[in-house]
Parts: structure tokens; C-alpha cells; sequence
């Protein structure tokens, strides 16, 4: 499994096929504008519909579910990886470049 940086995703985040494997509650909660969900327990089923052109980046709340993922992709022929630290790393990393507020910031942490 290959580990993805919050930062080197946001670096050039066109290159990658974000995927949130969270359940329906947890994406509709919060979720990054770019991510398609495919929740973990349907991953399986749906893998085959992934584009194989791209890189694919996994994610989750904080990177253990997405981690998984990886694993049940890992002979699909696909190239994926984790996104470190999930869904909390990925907002700490929009902050720090500035891409989103500090109440933009508070208000997803508290939904995550």
C-alpha cells in the first residue's frame, strides 16, 4: 500500500480520482467537493467501475477504512493509494495552504 500526503494530494489534486469510502452519514456530514463516495462495504462490488487511467486516492475519516480499501484493491490492477490521515488530515492541510478559513476549518472538524 502506497500513503498519500494531505499535501501532496492538494498539490495537484486533478491528477487523482478521489474516493471516500465513509458511510452515507459521515459524507453527508462533510466531504471534499472533488470526492466520489463509494462506501467501503459496497467497494467490492463497484471496484470494476473505477476508472484505470487515473490514480486513485482513498480516503476516510482518518485513513484506517481507506487503508482497507487499498488492500481490497491491491489485484485490481488499479494504481491507489492511502490518503494519510483521512478526511481530519486533508482539512488541517486545506488550512495550513490557506484554502479554507479557520471558521471554514472549525465548522468541518466538528462535523467530522
Amino acid at each position: 500500500m502506497r500513503n498519500l500526503s494531505p499535501l501532496d494530494y492538494l498539490a495537484e489534486p486533478s491528477r487523482f480520482l478521489l474516493v471516500d469510502v465513509r458511510s452515507d452519514e459521515e459524507w453527508q456530514a462533510a466531504h471534499d467537493e472533488r470526492a466520489l463516495h463509494l462506501p467501503l462495504i459496497e467497494l467490492s462490488d463497484r471496484a470494476s467501475s473505477l476508472p484505470k487511467d487515473k490514480p486513485i486516492a482513498l480516503i476516510c475519516r482518518t485513513g484506517g477504512r481507506s487503508a482497507r480499501a487499498c488492500e481490497m484493491l491491491q489485484d485490481s490492477g488499479l494504481e491507489i493509494y492511502n490518503l494519510a490521515g483521512g478526511m481530519r488530515a486533508l482539512v488541517l492541510a486545506k488550512k495550513e495552504k490557506g484554502l479554507i478559513s479557520e471558521k471554514e476549518f472549525e465548522q468541518m472538524m466538528a462535523r467530522l
